[in-house]
């Protein structure tokens, strides 16, 4: 039977999409919550819808800490912005305990099932796929790994009842939220309910066309997994038959998945110590491999320092340059070096060491582009080759929460590309996650990123802390954005670290990417950087302009509190109190 819908008054629109709902569960939150970007707050959320902002200040308000608060914010994602995260999918989080004095981090990334051929494009007969079809449907679906993530973050720095982080997305679920723009935008692309029939009974008319924004949207299925978990933690989305529907949805589309029961109850999360480094005299920590994104920031920020750059100005070409070719020096060693550190050895301190990134310094030529920057050698031969990962879409979530003990949470989350897998199973959407492993290698040859059992692939999600000389912390946040997130990440640290911009000012920035596919340069449609075009040309870069849809979510502490923003191409909002 299909969804109910309504359209929702313009008035309670605009209430709901400001923040203003009070769906998060009735009378809360009750403390005087306010907009962060410019007037700093004791305690601080900033995520991608404001539902989940409200969810995660309410679990704050009753004692919780950004682990609780984190958790209801993204039952609640799962719920408004299913494209982008949620239990179906992967995440990382990187967790500040200002009590004991721990910064650690949970790898909850979606990872391939004990079945796999040698490449997502690769039949279980030994033919190759069209990439572009594989891509989506059964066989793209990894074995997800954000509640094993979520529940051993709980476990460790958790405040609230585990059943109590749900109220609000089921709440929301049940009685309806109003459907997005951001969402809405992607669902009104040719042949889009063609595309996505799981998702035709939620968000499409008996028309065919795609609902108005604002319409009410409900999911009672989603809401009654979610009393599964609430009731019996992760094993709740298994139980009931759950495992069993997984894997009958997975046997949708192209190529039906080669995952099994066994291997969604086998799922678990991995402690991982972060990887950090100097900048500035602030010390940048973030995610430790299978993520390549936080060695590529750590990479770009080092190589910039070690150019001696007198300012870090972005309107300037000769620095963004720079900025590009330091981004092509660390994209070279990531597709040499990163993947699974429990299938590949990564040398992550030679990586990282000071030395080796001078010496990598100091091959930019502050003249002309390197087209074809290669790999260095920062230890001892690996038996890999150069690859690159799979297809990563903007279809990624930020959150950032601080509360006023001083602990402080970032998380990156998703489920791949826009709306993952394409399939929908008890309200929730899987991932297509196998997408991000390198294509299959050449007989006789391994990559880092190569598709094998039980691996987790390669990300460029890279959720970072930051701290100040004196060790405190001083910066949260991270990005969406697919292959394009070191660079997100980068740019805004350099705005707030080496400028002094505000988290709002930074994330308002027009983008310069190094990240785009051979070596290109892509500049964000409308913005002031486009000025950069005709110096960039000169210098022998190959931009392209687009949109960049980037998804970041920042906190800065200042001494009155935290300011924070949530990336103005999105619906997100940044609150506190």
């Amino acid at each position: 039977m299909k969804n109910r819908q309504f359209a929702i008054p313009a008035l309670l629109l605009s209430a709901m999409l400001a923040g203003g709902c009070a769906l998060v569960e009735r009378g809360e939150p009750r403390a005087a919550i306010h907009r962060i970007e410019s007037r700093p707050a004791a305690n601080a959320v900033t995520t991608a819808h404001p539902l989940a902002t409200r969810a995660a200040l309410a679990m704050l308000e009753r004692g919780g800490s950004p682990v609780d608060a984190a958790i209801a914010a993204q039952m609640v994602l799962g719920a408004v912005e299913p494209q982008s995260s949620g239990i179906g999918g992967g995440s990382l989080l990187m967790i500040w305990d200002a009590a004991s004095g721990t910064l650690t981090s949970f790898d909850g990334l979606a990872m391939a099932p004990a079945g796999v051929t040698a490449g997502l494009t690769v039949d279980t007969d030994g033919t190759l796929l069209p990439r572009t079809r594989a891509q989506r449907g059964g066989r793209s679906v990894g074995v997800p790994g954000t509640l094993p993530a979520l529940k051993a973050a709980h476990d460790r720095f958790g405040r609230l009842p585990w059943p109590a982080l749900f109220a609000p997305a089921i709440r929301i679920a049940e009685e309806g939220f109003p459907l997005a723009p951001y969402m809405h935008g992607m669902l009104t692309a040719d042949n889009a309910a063609r595309l996505h029939p799981d998702l035709v009974p939620l968000y499409f008319g008996a028309d065919g066309k795609v609902l108005p924004v604002g319409t009410v949207i409900r999911n009672p299925a989603y809401a009654q997994t979610l009393r599964r978990i609430a009731d019996k933690g992760p094993q709740g989305l298994l139980d009931d038959g759950g495992a069993a529907r997984i894997v009958a949805a997975a046997q949708r589309g192209f190529r039906p998945s080669l995952m099994t029961e066994q291997d969604l109850r086998a799922a678990r999360a991995v402690e991982r110590a972060p990887v950090c480094a100097p900048f500035l005299g602030y010390r940048v920590c973030t995610m430790a491999p299978p993520s390549h994104g936080g060695v590529v920031v750590l990479q770009i920020l080092q190589m910039l320092e070690a150019l001696g750059v007198k300012r870090y100005d972005f309107d300037d070409p000769a620095f963004v340059h720079q900025y590009l070719e330091a981004a092509r020096l660390a994209q070279a060693d990531r597709r040499r070096y990163v993947g699974d550190p429990g299938f590949v050895d990564v040398p992550v301190d030679a990586l990282l060491s000071g030395d080796y990134l001078r010496q990598r310094a100091q091959l930019i030529d502050m003249t002309r582009a390197n087209p074809k920057p290669a790999p260095g050698h920062p230890a001892a031969p690996v038996a890999t080759t150069d690859s690159d990962t799979g297809d990563q879409g903007p279809a990624t979530s930020q959150l950032a929460i601080a509360d006023a003990r001083g602990n402080v949470l970032s998380m990156t989350t998703t489920i791949n590309l826009n709306f993952g897998s394409r399939l929908m199973v008890d309200g929730y959407v899987l991932n297509n996650a196998l997408n991000l492993f390198s294509p299959a290698p050449q007989p006789g040859r391994r990559i880092a990123n190569q598709m094998e059992a039980h691996k987790r692939p390669s990300t460029a999600m890279a959720p970072s802390i930051v701290f100040d000389p004196a060790g405190r912390v001083v910066a949260a946040g991270g990005s969406a954005g697919g292959p394009y997130i070191p660079g997100y990440i980068a740019t805004s640290l350099i705005e707030m670290l080496a400028n002094g911009r505000t988290p709002a000012q930074a994330l308002a920035r027009g983008h310069v990417s190094g990240f785009a596919p051979m070596n290109r340069v892509r500049v964000e449609q409308g913005t002031a950087a486009e000025k950069l075009l005709p110096a960039l040309a000169e210098k022998g870069h190959e931009v392209e302009v687009r949109s960049l849809l980037s998804g970041q979510g920042f906190l800065l502490r200042r001494e009155a509190g935290w300011l924070g923003a949530s990336d103005p191409r999105r619906d997100g909002v940044a609150e506190g109190w």
